[in-house]
């Protein structure tokens, strides 16, 4: 018999007390948990994560610092073959070597960012996790859609210049939205390595 996903509850249960999680992660997956649409993904799917695969988690380098666990039990991840093209982008593309020279980023960092269109206000992916898959995960996975910067000044984030981001358009690349992991990060994932993802480029 096939152990359920230990994050089951987050996708379907018959305990009303879940529903408002389950709403809340599937509005979030696509982009829509705070009002209108900001980042999120679209041709989303509900899939089933293999054990024993590693995945990568892009964070923020302050949040990384103050607690890598906090920071990398957040819901956004990628797959292998994902990170892969994303890292051969960072080493392959001067246009991306170069800007994130000028900004003093890794260009590993500023490569995630182009790819996943995460503003700054959200995280500098200056850090990486990587962690091997030890039980049963379900996930929601699509294509990124277009985030925008605050327009709230007092809000926004300086570094991301007023511009809204758009993920590069290309069909292959997806991201993978993964509820659940608060509290049990080193229960459901062995962690293989994980620091500045300028030593990952």
């Amino acid at each position: 018999m096939v152990a359920e996903p230990v994050n089951k509850k987050f996708f379907v249960s018959d305990d009303p007390a879940d529903q408002a999680d389950i709403t809340y992660h599937n509005m979030a997956a696509r982009g829509l948990s705070s009002g209108p649409q900001n980042g999120g993904m679209s041709h989303v799917q509900r899939i089933h994560l293999n054990v024993g695969q590693h995945y990568f988690r892009f964070c923020d380098s302050q949040r990384f610092a103050k607690g890598w666990k906090d920071a990398a039990a957040g819901c956004w991840w990628a797959d292998y073959e994902v990170f892969v093209k994303v890292k051969q982008a960072a080493q392959r593309h001067g246009t991306i070597q170069r800007y994130a020279k000028s900004i003093r980023s890794s260009r590993l960092a500023y490569a995630a960012k182009l790819y996943f269109a995460i503003p700054y206000e959200w995280g500098d992916c200056g850090s990486l996790v990587i962690a091997r898959l030890n039980v049963r995960l379900d996930a929601y996975k699509g294509r990124g859609l277009p985030a925008y910067y605050n327009r709230d000044p007092h809000k926004a984030d300086k570094r991301d210049r007023k511009t809204d981001y758009v993920p590069i358009q290309d069909p292959t690349i997806s991201q993978l939205y993964i509820p659940g992991l608060r509290g049990r990060l080193k229960t459901v994932f062995t962690v293989i390595q994980k620091g500045d993802t300028a030593s990952f480029a």
